[in-house]
C-alpha cells in the first residue's frame, strides 16, 4: 500500500472513530481521553516560552522559529487553537509534536514527558506497533547503560590498580572532577557482564547498547575492558553512551573508544557536557558556550574554571550539534585543536554553526596546541584573554586565507581576494561586508571602493541567478480550481464566520483527503460538537499527509481584503462543477440507456442536480 494511500485511510479511521466514539487513537496506544487530558492540562503557550522567547501580538504569539535560523520572526503560537506554525519552514503542530521534535524524541516519549510535568498517571500503553517496540527496546537500552555507567563508578572507586589511579594523578582529575564528571573504570573483561546480568540485562540489549562484542570463541566481552571510563550524559540526565581511554600501553589499542552507533547514540548528534549546561542554564545566564574537540579538552576546562565547555565526540560538527546548542546560548566560541586538521575542522564548522543562527567566535592557540596542552603550559588567565579577543568566523577564515597564499605574488593576492569576496558575498547586510571589506583593503593594500564595486558585481551576478530560478518555479503553481478548493477547506477548518453557511451543504472536493476533513467539520457542525485545530493532530496523520498538513497551516494573508466575495466565488465554482460533472456523467448514461424504467430514473436524477445548480447560483 502506497504511503499516501495508507495515510488517507488513516484519516477516515480516525473520523469514524471520532463519531463512534472509539476509545483509542490508530497507532497511538494511549487512550483518546488521556491525550486529550495531556493537551489541555500543558497549555502550547507554556510549554513553547520555556525553550522558546514569544511576544504577543493581537491574538498570535511569535518567535524566531527554532527549527531553523531566521532573523524575522515567522513562527506563529495560536493559544485559542492550540497549536503552531513556522510560515518560514513549514513545521507546525500542536504541543506533543512540538516536544518531539524540540527534544527529538518518540510520540510516547514527548506524552510521557508532558504527563508526568502535569503530574498524570500515565496509563498502560496497548498498541503493539513498532513504535513502540523501539521505545521499549530504547527504555531497555538506556537502563543497561545506566546500570553500567554506575558499575564503572564503582569499580573506579574501589580500585588499587596503579595504572588508574596514575592516570588520574597525571591529568590532575581530583575527587570533584571524578565525581562531577562521573568517571569509572573497566578493570576486567567479564565484570560488567556479570554485574548486568545479575540486574536482569540479557546479552542482545548489551549488544544493542554497545556495551559487549563476541571474541572468536562466540564469548561476550566489555569492549571497554582495561579503560578509563567517561560516560556521556544527555539533556534528560541518562547515559547514552561512553568515551573511553586506554590504560595499557599496547599499539594494538586505540587510545580512545567510543560507543559505537546506537538506537540512543549518534556522535552526529552528541554534544558532550550538555547535561552540565543545561544545568548551568538554571544557574545562570550562559553568554557563550566553548565548543572543544574532546573530553579531556572539556574536563581541563572545567579544572580551570571554565565550566561553560562541551565537546563534539572527535567528529565534524553538524547542524544537529548547532542545533543543540542554540537551546542554550546564542554564541559559541570555537577553541579546537591548533594543528592543521583542527583548524581544518573550524573552517567547516563556522559556516555549519552560522547557518543556525549562532554568533561565532574562533579562539587560535599557539603552537598548535589543544586546550588541555594550552592550559597545562600558559594556564587559565591566558585562555581567557585569548577568549575574549577571540576573532569573529569571518575574520578567522580571512586570516586563515592570508597565511595560505603570498600576498607578495600578484597572482596569488589576487586568489586570495577571490576566495574572501566569495565569503563576504554570503554575507547578509552591507554593514557587515563594509566591516570586512576594510579588514581586506588593509590586507591587499586595495582601495575599498574598487573592492566594493567587485562585491556589488559578485551580488549582481548571484542575483541573476536567483532570478531565473524563480523564472522555473512558475511551471509549478497551481491551478485555479486547485487554489479554490484549499482556500474554502481553509476557511470551513479555520471556522471562518463567512464559511459556516456552507456546513448545511455537501461539497465534494476533488482530493479525497479534503473530502474527509470537510465531513469532519460538517458533522462537528451538525451534532454540536465543537474542536480545536489541536484536535486535529490526533484525528488525522499530518505529519505524513502534505494535503492535510496544507489546510492546517494555510495563510490567509496571501488573499487581500474581501475573502467573503472570494469564498462565495470559489463555493459556487466548485458547487457547480461538481455538479456539473456528475450531470455530464448522467447525461452519457440517459444516451445509452435502453432500459425505460432505469431511464426514467436517470432523468429524475438530472432534475435534482439542474435544481442543485440552480441553487448554488
Amino acid at each position: 500500500m502506497k504511503k499516501k494511500e495508507k495515510a488517507f485511510l488513516c484519516c477516515i479511521y480516525k473520523l469514524v472513530s471520532f463519531f463512534y466514539g472509539s476509545e483509542v487513537l490508530i497507532n497511538r496506544g494511549f487512550p483518546a481521553e488521556f491525550i486529550k487530558q495531556v493537551k489541555q492540562s500543558n497549555d502550547i503557550v507554556s510549554v513553547i516560552s520555556k525553550s522558546v522567547t514569544l511576544e504577543k501580538k493581537g491574538k498570535t504569539f511569535w518567535a524566531c522559529c527554532p527549527f531553523h535560523f531566521e532573523k524575522t520572526p515567522s513562527f506563529a503560537v495560536n493559544e485559542d487553537e492550540q497549536y503552531y506554525h513556522c510560515y518560514g519552514c513549514g513545521e507546525s503542530g500542536d504541543v506533543i509534536s512540538f516536544v518531539q521534535k524540540y527534544e527529538n524524541v518518540s510520540f510516547f516519549e514527548a506524552v510521557k514527558m508532558l504527563a508526568q510535568s502535569a503530574n498524570l498517571k500515565i496509563p498502560e500503553i496497548t498498541d503493539n506497533s513498532l513504535d513502540l517496540e523501539k521505545l521499549r527496546s530504547k527504555e531497555r537500552v538506556l537502563r543497561s547503560l545506566n546500570l553500567a555507567k554506575d558499575y564503572y563508578i564503582n569499580c573506579l572507586n574501589s580500585t588499587n590498580d596503579e595504572q588508574a589511579i596514575n592516570y588520574l594523578k597525571k591529568r590532575k582529575f581530583d575527587s570533584q572532577v571524578v565525581k562531577n564528571f562521573e568517571i569509572g573504570y573497566s578493570p576486567d573483561w567479564k565484570g560488567l557482564i556479570k554485574f548486568l546480568r545479575e540486574n536482569n540485562i540479557d546479552f542482545d540489549t548489551m549488544h544493542k547498547a554497545g556495551l559487549i562484542e563476541y571474541n572468536d570463541n562466540n564469548e561476550p566481552y566489555d569492549v571497554f575492558a582495561t579503560r578509563l571510563i567517561f560516560p556521556i550524559i544527555n539533556t534528560f540526565g541518562d547515559c547514552i553512551g561512553f568515551t573511553a581511554r586506554t590504560l595499557l600501553d599496547n599499539p594494538k589499542y586505540a587510545k580512545y573508544r567510543n560507543s559505537t552507533q546506537t538506537i540512543v547514540f549518534d556522535k552526529s548528534r552528541t554534544v558532550y557536557n550538555i547535561n552540565s549546561i543545561k544545568q548551568l542554564r538554571k544557574e545562570q545566564k550562559i553568554d557563550y558556550i566553548i565548543v572543544c574537540e574532546g573530553t579531556i579538552d572539556v574536563i581541563a576546562m572545567f579544572k580551570a574554571g571554565f565550566k561553560n565547555a562541551v565537546a563534539c565526540m572527535g567528529t565534524a560538527i553538524t547542524s544537529f550539534h548547532g542545533k543543540e546548542l542554540k537551546k542554550f546560548t546564542d554564541k559559541v566560541v570555537l577553541c579546537l585543536d591548533g594543528d592543521g586538521a583542527g583548524q581544518k575542522a573550524t573552517f567547516k564548522a563556522i559556516d555549519v554553526l552560522a547557518q543556525t543562527g549562532l554568533e561565532i567566535r574562533v579562539v587560535t592557540l599557539i603552537d598548535n596546541l589543544d586546550p588541555d596542552e594550552f592550559l597545562n603550559k600558559y594556564g587559565a588567565e591566558e585562555l581567557k584573554k585569548c577568549i575574549e579577543s577571540a576573532a569573529s568566523g569571518v575574520e578567522f577564515k580571512i586570516n586563515a586565507l592570508e597565511k595560505k597564499y603570498n600576498l607578495n605574488d600578484n597572482f596569488e593576492k589576487n586568489k586570495f581576494i577571490v576566495e574572501c569576496m566569495e565569503i563576504l558575498t554570503n554575507l547578509e547586510t552591507n554593514s557587515e561586508r563594509e566591516i570586512y571589506l576594510k579588514i581586506l583593503s588593509n590586507k591587499t593594500n586595495i582601495s575599498q571602493d574598487i573592492l566594493r564595486r567587485d562585491m556589488t558585481l559578485n551580488l549582481s551576478n548571484n542575483f541573476e541567478q536567483g532570478e531565473n530560478l524563480g523564472e522555473n518555479s512558475l511551471i509549478s503553481r497551481p491551478e485555479g480550481y486547485v487554489k479554490a478548493e484549499r482556500f474554502v477547506l481553509a476557511s470551513i477548518i479555520h471556522k471562518k464566520d463567512y464559511a459556516k453557511k456552507v456546513l448545511d451543504k455537501k461539497l465534494i472536493f476533488k482530493n479525497p483527503n479534503y473530502n474527509s476533513l470537510f465531513e469532519f467539520a460538517r458533522n462537528c457542525y451538525q451534532n454540536n460538537k465543537s474542536y480545536t485545530i489541536s484536535s486535529l493532530f490526533d484525528y488525522f496523520d499530518v505529519e505524513n499527509n502534505p494535503d492535510i498538513a496544507q489546510i492546517i497551516n494555510f495563510n490567509f494573508n496571501d488573499f487581500g481584503e474581501n475573502k467573503d466575495i472570494y469564498f462565495n466565488e470559489c463555493v459556487e465554482k466548485l458547487g457547480v462543477l461538481a455538479l456539473k460533472q456528475k450531470q455530464e456523467e448522467l447525461t452519457n448514461l440517459f444516451k445509452n440507456e435502453k432500459d425505460l424504467d432505469k431511464r426514467k430514473e436517470i432523468a429524475n436524477q438530472l432534475n435534482t442536480i439542474a435544481k442543485e445548480i440552480k441553487n448554488w447560483r
